[in-house]
């Protein structure tokens, strides 16, 4: 399970892990709040770095493809 990540200027970032996330709310780098219903954190500072993971998007057919007769 992992905890959503937005910078100071509600930018979505990576995701974190539960214990980070709590590590960061107990320091005052970060500052919880639910958003639809969903638990994030919200970076106080600007973080060090900027990694961005791409998105693949992909159609999985399933059982509804009829496989061949032998």
């Amino acid at each position: 399970m992992f905890v959503p990540v937005v910078g100071s200027n509600n930018r979505p970032l990576m995701p974190t892990t539960p214990a980070r996330a709590r590590r960061w709310i107990e320091s005052g780098k970060a500052t919880p709040f639910f958003k639809k219903g969903v638990f994030c954190v919200r970076l106080n500072a600007k973080p060090l770095s900027h990694n961005y993971q791409p998105i693949a998007v992909g159609i999985d057919p399933g059982s509804k493809r009829k496989e061949p007769h032998a």
